[in-house]
């Protein structure tokens, strides 16, 4: 029998996933798990009752591959009220199933076998496999603090139930050095706003930049994802905010991938988005037709009632609010707490970042309890919490080309109800 039945490609990619294990040990400890960015509050009954409605109606069979018609002209309709986008619904927009999915059309529609797409570290862990199953190769460009802002310098920001972002929060874009890392083979860069893990939120001025620099470069495609653009905190309001999407020189040479799930707090929704030129959704929607046909028809006509029902946004405000609420209440916890950190404000999304550099852990974290092999600081850390702290936090090495680079950084979820995230920061006390 042969020994290599798996393909190369999916070698590096065989053991339990980073999320699933450190769920499984929250789970075995009993730990607060603020790793896995998912809600562990209800999603809104209006969801539960569309979807109910839906099923007792909705025929379950094939739908168009693009998408239900239904659910395109709704969500283009919701797009042009919120983003200020015109989309042509026949064109310039398909579904699939989550956003994930959707990545992964765009980049089997876009990409070819030796492409290469700029991923701005740390970035998403997930796009470097989905481009890697493509033949195209990752290029990671490290993103750098302004500063390493201690517990007391941020304490000093509250006021009035809030910790206000700041120069010093800055995750900075080196453009001289993502141009120097630019040739021919650059097919892509994703620009991830809000940016999973950090928080960072691109400011009109850095997109100006990159457009100032992709006029030199007509071949690359920016792949907008946008998963987290209801959740922007500060002065800015849920989908309103610098966009690549409705940039006016990278709007042409984008597509913004959305997600309804992280919309509507129901990650399992699986319903997902691409919005750009008809010149990629053509290819994008054939990628599709070959990835898994159609979404679910009953699913896809609950989501486009719930957006009907949403229009208004003030939904998307008060989810807005209470994210807002969480993430300063994890933060100013973090602050609070007998480690040593460096923290930053985040001005979006479901997580923040740490610095643990000056953490002391105990030297049998740093072996791997399966094989024995040697562990960067983020994951002996992340073990050290959950077996120690009993909570559970997301090690930030995977998030970087270098991992070293990133083995200094923990990610912290305060997608969490109040009640979770008080529990994790007694027990960091």
């Amino acid at each position: 029998m042969q020994d290599n039945i798996i393909a190369d490609r999916m070698t590096p990619y065989l053991q339990l996933q980073m999320y699933a294990k450190f769920t499984q040990l929250a789970v075995k400890n009993s730990c607060v798990n603020m790793g896995q960015g998912f809600p562990n509050f209800p999603p809104p009954q209006f969801l539960r009752q569309a979807i109910a409605e839906e099923a007792l109606t909705e025929s379950l069979q094939y739908t168009l591959t693009a998408g239900h018609p239904k659910l395109l002209k709704v969500t283009s309709e919701f797009f042009e009220k919120h983003m200020g986008i015109k989309v042509d619904v026949g064109k310039e927009i398909m579904a699939s199933s989550g956003a994930q999915s959707v990545l992964a059309c765009v980049f089997q529609a876009l990409l070819n076998p030796n492409d290469e797409v700029i991923c701005l570290d740390p970035a998403f862990d997930f796009y470097r496999p989905l481009i890697e199953f493509q033949g195209a190769k990752h290029v990671g460009i490290p993103l750098r603090p302004a500063q390493l802002n201690s517990k007391e310098s941020i304490l000093k920001r509250f006021e009035n139930g809030k910790i206000h972002f700041s120069k010093e929060d800055e995750w900075i874009v080196d453009y001289d050095y993502l141009e120097q890392k630019i040739n021919q083979k650059t097919k892509m860069i994703i620009i991830n706003s809000p940016q999973n893990p950090i928080g960072k939120v691109f400011s009109n001025e850095e997109l100006d930049r990159l457009a100032e620099i992709l006029e030199k470069h007509p071949q690359i495609i920016v792949c907008e994802d946008a998963a987290y653009h209801h959740v922007v905190f500060g002065g800015y309001q849920p989908f309103k905010y610098p966009r690549c999407i409705s940039h006016p020189k990278l709007k042409s040479k984008t597509v913004c991938v959305t997600s309804a799930g992280k919309m509507f707090s129901a990650t399992g929704l699986r319903v997902g988005f691409a919005v750009g030129d008809e010149k990629y959704i053509k290819g994008i929607k054939s990628a599709q037709t070959y990835h898994n046909f159609c979404l679910n028809p009953v699913l896809q006509t609950a989501t486009a009632k719930c957006l009907e029902q949403t229009m208004d946004g003030q939904y998307f405000t008060e989810i807005r609010d209470l994210y807002e609420e969480q993430s300063t209440m994890l933060l100013k916890g973090l602050l609070e707490s007998r480690l040593n950190l460096h923290c930053w404000v985040p001005q979006g999304g479901y997580f923040l970042v740490t610095d643990i550099s000056n953490v002391e852990i105990p030297e049998k974290y740093y072996k791997d309890d399966q094989d024995g092999h040697q562990l960067t600081k983020d994951f002996a850390f992340a073990y050290y919490m959950a077996n120690e702290i009993g909570v559970v936090c997301i090690p930030c090495s995977p998030y970087f080309e270098n991992k070293e680079l990133g083995s200094r950084f923990v990610r912290w979820a305060f997608c969490k109800t109040t009640e979770t995230i008080q529990d994790a920061c007694n027990r960091l006390k």
